[in-house]
């Protein structure tokens, strides 16, 4: 690598189903030959990531995607429970909608009242030996990190090393709906309850550049939340996740922001129309991109010259 271009960072946030639309950003990287140089990821993110690092072309990642949600065994998954558990806004809620989605909450508040999790870790072994190649993380030919959170001590957890499934399914364990992953005799859960987009990550590894792909959309209607109590606790959570998020954002130097907030997180079989909005995006933010990495050459030069310094405030220890 040429030590005078600035090291590019791709950081994928966590988003379900949105996630998908990395793929499209990818493919519009890849296209216009913007650098990458490591891949930071985050549930969704990390699985898109993983696997644009280990095939290193955005082709080959899509079409182990596609594959896995036109397969028979993800038709046999129970993500449309998912679905009706919890509606986007504006999603049709007549009375038939209504009685099926009481019937899966139901359903779901009844398994996990007894189980740690709606989706057992048999179908989640055999959908992540799926999608992610078998190999470690620090096997693949894009520096990897993978972001999730430790349930026992409430911190961030960054994977660098070990097995690259058990990575992702630990970055991707929404809490009560996919089990724990015990790593290193802790128990590791979704990355997103600590970093959704985790831009500050990137510097700690010795990015110059960081260029982030927010997926996430949890605050975007700010009317229809519901009047109950619980729907109002869950928007101010939902508040909450944003300002970190949002925190972290300003860190990056280039931000793709795919316009995907009303497909639903669990709506995996809408890939075909997920993907296009990540190119879109993409695009748009390419001029910013470039200026970014243009300008990203004096953190370059002056790590080159041994003045290197500490470029993001790290958050958890300002």
């Amino acid at each position: 690598m040429n030590p005078f271009r600035p090291r590019v960072a791709l950081v994928l946030g966590g988003g379900g189903a949105r996630g998908l639309a990395h793929l499209g950003v990818l493919r519009v990287l890849e296209g216009a030959k913007v650098p990458v140089d490591m891949i930071v990821g985050c549930s969704m993110g990390a699985m898109v990531g993983t696997l644009f690092a280990f095939y290193r072309n955005s082709a080959d990642a899509e079409g182990r995607l596609r594959a896995f949600t036109g397969s028979e065994q993800f038709r046999r998954d129970t993500f449309e429970h998912l679905q009706a558990i919890s509606p986007v806004p504006g999603e049709d809620q007549g009375l038939l909608q209504t009685a099926r989605r009481f019937y899966k909450l139901g359903l779901f508040f009844a398994t996990t009242l007894f189980k740690p999790s709606f989706i057992d870790a048999a179908q989640v072994n055999r959908d992540i030996e799926a999608i992610i190649p078998e190999g470690n993380i620090e096997d693949a030919p894009i520096p990897l990190a993978i972001v999730a959170t430790d349930l026992e001590r409430g911190e961030e957890v960054v994977l660098t090393e070990g097995p690259a499934r058990r990575a992702v399914m630990a970055s991707s364990a929404i809490a009560g709906v996919f089990p724990p992953v015990s790593v290193d005799g802790s128990q590791l859960v979704d990355g997103g309850f600590v970093d959704k987009v985790p831009v500050e990550v990137a510097f700690r590894l010795g990015a110059d550049v960081v260029i982030a792909v927010d997926v996430s959309n949890d605050t975007a209607d700010s009317q229809d939340y519901g009047r109950a109590g619980s729907a109002i606790s869950l928007r101010a959570t939902a508040i909450q996740s944003e300002v970190l998020k949002d925190l972290q954002l300003r860190f990056a130097d280039a931000i793709v922001r795919p316009q995907v907030g009303d497909v639903h997180w669990a709506d995996f079989a809408a890939i075909g129309d997920i993907i296009p909005r990540g190119e879109a995006a993409a695009r748009a933010a390419l001029p910013q991109i470039r200026r970014a990495i243009r300008s990203g050459r004096r953190k370059a030069l002056l790590r080159f010259l041994g003045f290197d310094r500490k470029w993001a405030v790290d958050l958890r220890n300002p």
